[in-house]
C-alpha cells in the first residue's frame, strides 16, 4: 500500500481534528441548549401559572374570564373547577390533556403523538376553591432543536472543506522549504555541484536553522572535496615527476653503448627518487593517520633544550653547505609531555624551510624560552618571506606558493609541524615580511 504524503497525512489529522471538535462541541451546545430550554420551559409555565392563579376572580361563584388571556409565551393555560370540570375557556382549543390535577406538580405526559409538560395549580379566590393547569409542547421545543442540528450536519461539510483546504495550504506553506531542500539535494546529487545552497526563508523558525546548517554542510563539504581534489592532483605530480626520471634513467642505463660510470649515476639517481617518494609516502601516512585518530604518539617527558640543541647540530653542517649560518640560544630545564621523534621532526622541518628559502650569506636563529606554563620555540630566517596573500595557505599540503618557493620541497615540512604542535596541544602561527625573512612560532604546553 503506498504511504500518504506527510502533507496528505497533516491535512488529513488536521481536517478530522476540526471535524471532531466541531462535533463534540455541537453535541455539548445541543444537550446544554435542550437543558436549559426544558428549564427555561418550566420556569415560563409555573410563571405563567401563577400569574394566572392572581388575576382569576369569582363573582357570586362565577369566575369572570372575559378579560383573561389563556395562551402566553408558548403556554396553554387552564381553569377547572373544584372537582375539576373545565371552566375556562370556553372554546376547546383541542390541546388539553388527561391527566389528574396535582398541586404544584411538574410532569410530562405523553398524548396524541406528542409530548406535553403539565403543571397544575390550586388556589381559592373568594372561598371558592378552582386549579389552574398550564402545558406547553416538549414536541415543538424538540422539533426546533433538531432543525438547528440538522442546520449545523448542512453547514458541517462546507466547514471541514474549508478546513482541509485550509489545512493543504499551510501545510503546503510550511513544506516548501523542505521541497526546496531535496531539490537542491537532488540537484547536486545529479549535477555533483557542491556550490548550490538551499534559498533560506523568512522569519526564525527551526526550519531556517535546519537550512542554514545544511548550507555550512554542503560549504565544509565542498571546501573538503575541493581539498580531496588538489590533494590528489598534487600527489599525482609530485610522483609523476620522480616516475618519470626512474624510467628515463632505467631506460638510459639499459642502452647497450652506457658505460658502467654513467649506469652507476643513472642508479644513484634513481635510489634518489625512490627515497624521495618514499619520504612522501611516509610523510602522507602519518598525517592521514593523524587525521583519522589512528596514530597514537609514545608521550614521555622530555627536556626540550637538550634535546632541540642535538638537532640544531646536526642540521648546522647542512645550513652551512648553503652558505647559511645558523645559530641557536635554548634555555634549559623546560620539560614537555611529548613524541620525541615528532618533536625532534618539528624543528627539523622548520630549520630545513629556513635553509630552502634563504639566500645565499644569510642566519637562521633559532631559541628556546618560557612563557609562562608554555615554552616558546622561534624559527627566524632571513629568507625571501612569503606574500601576506599566501601565508594562510603554507600550512595545507603540497603547498608551495609561487615558483620562488618550489625547489626540491615536497610541500608536507610545515603540514607536519601544524599536525605536530596540534598534537602536543600547541600552536604555530609566522610572521613575514616579503623580501626580508619569516619568524615561525611554535607554543607548546609545559610540563610541570
Amino acid at each position: 500500500m503506498k504511504r500518504r504524503s506527510i502533507k496528505v497525512r497533516v491535512t488529513l489529522w488536521y481536517t478530522s481534528f476540526i471535524v471532531a471538535l466541531l462535533l463534540l462541541t455541537a453535541g455539548v451546545l445541543f444537550l446544554a441548549t435542550r437543558s436549559m430550554s426544558r428549564q427555561q420551559l418550566k420556569e415560563e409555565l409555573i410563571n405563567s401559572v401563577t400569574d394566572m392563579v392572581g388575576e382569576v376572580r369569582f363573582h357570586y361563584g362565577e369566575a369572570e374570564t372575559d378579560k383573561l388571556d389563556f395562551y402566553r409565551s408558548g403556554v396553554s393555560l387552564f381553569i377547572y373547577d373544584e372537582q375539576g370540570y373545565l371552566i375556562a375557556p370556553k372554546v376547546n382549543l383541542g390541546v388539553q390533556v388527561d391527566a389528574i390535577l396535582e398541586d404544584q406538580t411538574m410532569k410530562t405526559v405523553n398524548q396524541n403523538g406528542g409530548s406535553w409538560l403539565v403543571y397544575d395549580l390550586y388556589a381559592t379566590e373568594d372561598s371558592t376553591g378552582f386549579w389552574v393547569r398550564g402545558l406547553c409542547s416538549l414536541t415543538d421545543a424538540g422539533r426546533v432543536s433538531g432543525q438547528l442540528w440538522l442546520v449545523f450536519l448542512i453547514v458541517l461539510p462546507a466547514v471541514a472543506l474549508a478546513a482541509a483546504w485550509g489545512g493543504w495550504r499551510i501545510t503546503r506553506r510550511a513544506f516548501l522549504p523542505v521541497e526546496q531542500m531535496a531539490k537542491t539535494a537532488d540537484a547536486i546529487f545529479t549535477g555533483a555541484d557542491l556550490s548550490q545552497r538551499i534559498p533560506l526563508s523568512e522569519g526564525e523558525d527551526e526550519l531556517k536553522h535546519l537550512e542554514v546548517t545544511l548550507n555550512g554542510m554542503l560549504s565544509r563539504l565542498q571546501r573538503s572535496f575541493e581539498r580531496e581534489r588538489q590533494f590528489t592532483s598534487d600527489v599525482s605530480h609530485e610522483l609523476k615527476t620522480p616516475l618519470a626520471v626512474i624510467r628515463s634513467q632505467c631506460e638510459y642505463a639499459l642502452l647497450p653503448q652506457t658505460g658502467c660510470d654513467e649506469k652507476t649515476e643513472a642508479v644513484k639517481s634513481i635510489l634518489q627518487q625512490c627515497a624521495h617518494m618514499s619520504s612522501v609516502v611516509s610523510q602522507l601516512l602519518l598525517l592521514a593517520k593523524g587525521e583519522n585518530g589512528t596514530f597514537k604518539p609514545r608521550l614521555e617527558r622530555l627536556e626540550l633544550g637538550e634535546m632541540w640543541e642535538a638537532v640544531c647540530m646536526d642540521m648546522e653542517e647542512q645550513a652551512k653547505k648553503e652558505g647559511i649560518s645558523l645559530s641557536w640560544n635554548l634555555e634549559p630545564e623546560l620539560y614537555v609531555n611529548g613524541d620525541e621523534t615528532l618533536l625532534i621532526r618539528l624543528l627539523m622541518n622548520l630549520i630545513t624551510n629556513a635553509i630552502r628559502y634563504n639566500r645565499p650569506g644569510g642566519r637562521i636563529e633559532v631559541s628556546l624560552s618560557r612563557q609562562e606554563n608554555t615554552a616558546v620555540l622561534k624559527v627566524t630566517d632571513t629568507g625571501i618571506g612569503i606574500a601576506q596573500d599566501q601565508i594562510e595557505h603554507i600550512w595545507e599540503r603540497f603547498y608551495r606558493g609561487d615558483s620562488s618557493r618550489s625547489g626540491d620541497s615536497s610541500g608536507l615540512g610545515l603540514s607536519m609541524v601544524r599536525w605536530i604542535a596540534k598534537l602536543h596541544k600547541g600552536t604555530v602561527s609566522v610572521e613575514s615580511i616579503e623580501g626580508l625573512g619569516s619568524t615561525f612560532t611554535v607554543t607548546l604546553p609545559l610540563d610541570s
